[in-house]
């Protein structure tokens, strides 16, 4: 003859903390269904009141233990990771608004001391002030909203969002610098350049990004104390593509004057 089910579940119900205490994933369900236990516990006088009572309490006690777990161990790692991850995202994001202004900078040519009609590449400070650095004509507003400007080991760099951005350009003879400098290759500025995101160094992040005139997005973990220079990019190793990111392909927008595309 089957038992009752008022004497079968605080049993049930013991057997699901104690895994929960075990399992912390169980911990939630755990403590709802203990909850329930209470109000379903026989009325007094009734048999296995007693022993109903203990289970359900012991119900409870294991069910507490493995929704503190679940919260320390799953639920809170989980959004640590989360935060991490947008704010890793959101300054990718930002990398790529300065590839696009890059790109406009290079068809618009508003620094082109060649006089080619192709642009090159701006510096941070001229894409986020517009004043003039190397020869070209002010701006009457900025090309990014950058935020804070202030001097890192790269160079003028912004920061936002517990993350530093930086711009480096090519120097004539190899190299380069995110200051501006007679050495600037503006030739070759036509065609590369490369914006850098690091951690500002509050604790929140751990990761580095790189990117190029071609949106190949790399990322790295930084070394404790480790510094990203201009030429990391190419001399650090364990640079890897961000989310399997691939270059763009084709050729750079604005690479050929729009009057010359016009007449192709």
């Amino acid at each position: 003859m089957p038992l009752p089910w008022s004497r079968t579940w605080p049993p049930l119900l013991a057997a699901l903390a104690l895994s929960a205490a075990v399992w912390p994933v169980l911990g939630l369900p755990a403590v709802l269904l203990s909850l329930l236990g209470v109000l379903a516990l026989p009325r007094p006088g009734a048999p296995g009141r007693r022993a109903a009572q203990l289970l359900v309490a012991l119900s409870g006690a294991c069910a507490a233990i493995g929704l503190v777990r679940f919260v320390v161990e799953v639920a809170m790692p989980g959004i640590v990771r989360g935060g991490r991850a947008a704010g890793e995202q959101r300054a990718v994001s930002w990398l790529r608004d300065v590839l696009f202004a890059q790109d406009a900078m290079r068809r618009a040519a508003w620094i082109d001391p060649d006089g080619d009609g192709v642009g090159s590449a701006a510096l941070l400070s001229e894409l986020c002030t517009g004043d003039p650095l190397r020869g070209q004509a002010a701006r009457p507003s900025a090309v990014l909203t950058c935020g804070e400007l202030i001097e890192s080991p790269l160079g003028p760099a912004a920061r936002k969002g517990g993350y530093l951005f930086a711009v480096c350009l090519p120097l004539r003879g190899g190299g380069w610098s995110a200051g501006a400098s007679a050495e600037l290759d503006e030739e070759a500025a036509e065609r590369s350049f490369l914006a850098y995101a690091w951690p500002d160094g509050g604790g929140r992040f751990d990761d580095a990004f790189f990117l190029d005139q071609d949106e190949n997005i790399q990322q790295l973990r930084l070394p404790s104390g480790e510094a990203l220079r201009c030429d990391s990019a190419r001399s650090l190793a364990g640079w890897e593509p961000w989310r399997g990111k691939r270059p763009r392909p084709g050729p750079l927008p604005g690479s050929v004057p729009e009057a010359q595309s016009s007449a192709r």
